[in-house]
């Protein structure tokens, strides 16, 4: 293994890594490859475009020589002139952190821009982001989908949970829910399902060279087999959520056709009712990328091809290209990033759709009940089921009363929000989230209902933004809320 400190170590294990041998399986040019995944990230973030003072925070961006990606829709991303984390001690370093804690900006890696990019999520639709922390994607998506739009922000561990709720505090943003699951297991929410769901997956990181040079020594192909069925099953659940009519991306930080073109191949096979559709890249324009791949090799340990595959750990015929050209066409509509192409890390992404005519039911396929003709027959009737005793860190929906005195101690006029209670804290939602997620019945596998009145069986963490905290029998409106009221 080579010296991992300074340049010539890097460089030198960069000639060497079974990275830089999936980069060659893929048509890469060596040397250019290993000259720009061996480079630092550039700075990069994104402004807050529902922020006050969004031409004063511009400027400063200006002045400190910022220049606005040419594929940013409404010039909402910008660029530094230094590496990710290298600002300048001139007062550079200092004004970007404050810019950044009080919420004006995001800084965000330009790649990871692109699955909202690509999705477009539209207010009035509510949105699911399988796997959100630390939550660059969630917010990027609430931002857009603001102020009707809501984004339920999942994300398994506890730790990366409270990463998601400071970053909902930081930005003042009242249209997300956390909520905490495994992937593979979200809870069901009421009919007709998601209009549109993110799926940024785990994965090896083997586009994340620039800002990981971890990877360099770490990476090897089986990682991707690794991680297959994971990422599989992860986007599956994500389809089974999704409504006819919605969408949903799926991408990585991965230049592994295992994790990416291998994984969308086995989704659309699995999931008949999904289909990969055409990205529209007016809403990245300017942006260079590739086409999906419909061929490439599996490899071996030191990342040399192996036709056919021999000495490949962990291997199964899914990880190779499909042979059915519907397909291959399919792969052929996704797409792939490079490091040289931008100047940015790589990435790859995909846009599918969940065909109406499929499902003519008009709901998401986690509702089909397959067994509802065979109970009926035998005389079975649903059930409305008891929704779980709450307790006192669960959320649950404000009294009109408590609402009009927290509008009238803080002076609120026409405040047209849904009002939740955790504790004593008040928080404020669009109404979106009681009228789709609160007020109506949620069926379960089994034909039952879970009652209107709560979340389960989806396990809520935060509805919305905590605006408001009680003392003394009187609410005042907490700091982080100040922007939003």
């Amino acid at each position: 293994m080579g010296e991992r400190s300074g340049e010539d170590g890097l460089l030198a294990q960069a000639e060497i890594a079974p990275l830089t041998g999936l980069a060659e399986s893929l048509g890469i040019d060596r040397s250019r490859w290993i000259q720009v995944a061996t480079e630092p990230l550039p700075e990069t973030l994104r402004l807050t475009m529902h922020h006050y003072d969004i031409e004063w925070t511009r400027k400063q961006l200006i002045a400190m020589g910022a220049t606005s990606l040419k594929w940013s829709i409404g010039n909402e991303a910008y660029q530094l002139p230094f590496a990710r984390g290298q600002a300048p001690r001139d007062g550079t370093r200092e004004l970007l952190a404050l810019l950044h804690d009080t919420g004006r900006v995001t800084r965000q890696e330009a790649a990871s821009m692109l699955p909202i990019l690509v999705l477009d999520p539209q207010p009035n639709e509510l949105l699911l982001d399988l796997c959100a922390a630390p939550g660059s994607k969630a917010t990027h998506a609430a931002e857009r989908m603001a102020p009707t739009g809501v984004v339920v922000a999942n994300e398994p561990i506890s730790g990366r949970v409270n990463m998601l709720a400071s970053n909902r505090g930081r930005l003042s943003l009242h249209n997300v829910m956390i909520t905490q699951h495994d992937g593979r297991h979200v809870g069901r929410i009421p009919k007709p399902g998601f209009d549109a769901i993110v799926a940024d997956v785990p994965c090896t990181g083997s586009a994340t060279s620039r800002k990981n040079k971890d990877v360099w020594w770490s990476w090897s192909p089986k990682g991707g087999r690794t991680m297959f069925q994971l990422q599989v099953d992860i986007a599956s659940r994500g389809a089974q959520l999704l409504r006819p009519g919605g969408t949903m991306v799926y991408s990585t930080c991965s230049i592994d056709p295992v994790e990416n073109e291998a994984v969308i191949a086995e989704l659309i096979q699995k999931c008949p009712w999904m289909d990969v559709i055409e990205i529209d890249e007016s809403n990245v324009d300017g942006l260079v990328w590739h086409q999906g791949l419909t061929a490439w090799s599996p490899l071996d340990e030191q990342g040399k091809a192996s036709e056919p595959p021999q000495d490949v750990p962990f291997f199964d015929e899914r990880y190779l290209p499909p042979s059915n050209d519907e397909i291959l066409n399919a792969l052929s509509k996704t797409r792939r990033l490079y490091p040289q192409d931008n100047n940015t890390g790589g990435f790859f992404v995909a846009l599918l759709r969940h065909r109406e005519d499929a499902t003519p039911e008009g709901v998401a396929k986690t509702f089909i009940d397959k067994l509802a003709k065979r109970r009926e027959q035998s005389g079975w009737e649903s059930r409305l089921l008891e929704a779980p005793k709450p307790n006192r860190h669960t959320v649950h929906g404000a009294t009109e009363e408590e609402a009009a005195v927290v509008m009238q101690q803080c002076r609120l006029d026409n405040a047209d929000y849904s009002w939740w209670k955790r504790g004593k804290r008040m928080a404020i939602a669009p109404p979106l989230v009681y009228n789709r997620m609160w007020a109506q019945e949620t069926p379960n596998k089994r034909g039952d209902r879970w009652p209107e009145g709560t979340f389960h069986p989806l396990q809520v963490l935060h509805v919305g933004l905590p605006a408001f905290v009680s003392k003394n029998g009187n609410w005042r409106a907490r700091q982080e809320s100040i922007p939003l009221l």
